[in-house]
């Protein structure tokens, strides 16, 4: 068993304890676990909120074929969590992504969405420390939902539009 050298240390009180400096190959397979856990925990999880997403969707549209009686209240109260947690009077990027994705005739790259947030909308993009990593996070986030499908230009651009189901909902209210 190799020997570990004892290092120094404070506690909040004062107090000195000391620790055990293991070595970088020690580390190295619990570093290794830990990052296999991590990813796999990630890919559930993308899962899951496709799942939910999916769920979602087919109780709206339950509810949109046969009236919104046939959902009962404790399902409105979970479908209205995600509406009701922001508070702001203004929309929030992603509510706004949505909505421009819906609304183009054909799709947007990331500096087409950024200058149309940007006219129409340029307090939402003012809050963004970096609104182009913001706008590709929340896109990909849309395709991970199936909200939004991610396509290459004739340029050669990455570009996204609402998926089909999404165009539809909004064809229906309108």
């Amino acid at each position: 068993m190799p020997e570990h050298a004892p290092i120094e240390r404070e506690t909040l009180s004062g107090e000195p304890i000391a620790l055990l400096a293991m070595q970088h190959e020690e580390l190295e397979p619990v570093i290794g676990q830990l990052q296999k856990q991590l990813n796999s925990l990630l890919v559930e999880r993308a899962a899951i909120l496709k799942r939910i997403g999916v769920v979602k969707k087919t109780v709206v549209g339950l509810a949109d074929l046969f009236g919104n009686d046939v959902i009962n209240k404790e399902l409105q109260e979970l479908l209205a969590i995600q509406s009701t947690r922001r508070q702001s009077s203004e929309p929030g990027l992603t509510h706004l992504c949505r909505y421009l994705l819906k609304g183009a005739s054909k799709p947007l790259t990331i500096r087409q969405i950024l200058r149309e947030l940007r006219e129409k909308y340029p307090a939402s993009v003012a809050r963004q420390r970096s609104p182009e990593n913001s706008l590709r996070t929340i896109l990909g986030r849309l395709v991970e939902y199936a909200e939004a499908e991610e396509v290459m230009t004739e340029e050669g651009f990455r570009a996204w539009t609402a998926a089909a189901s999404a165009k539809q909902r909004m064809k229906d209210e309108v």
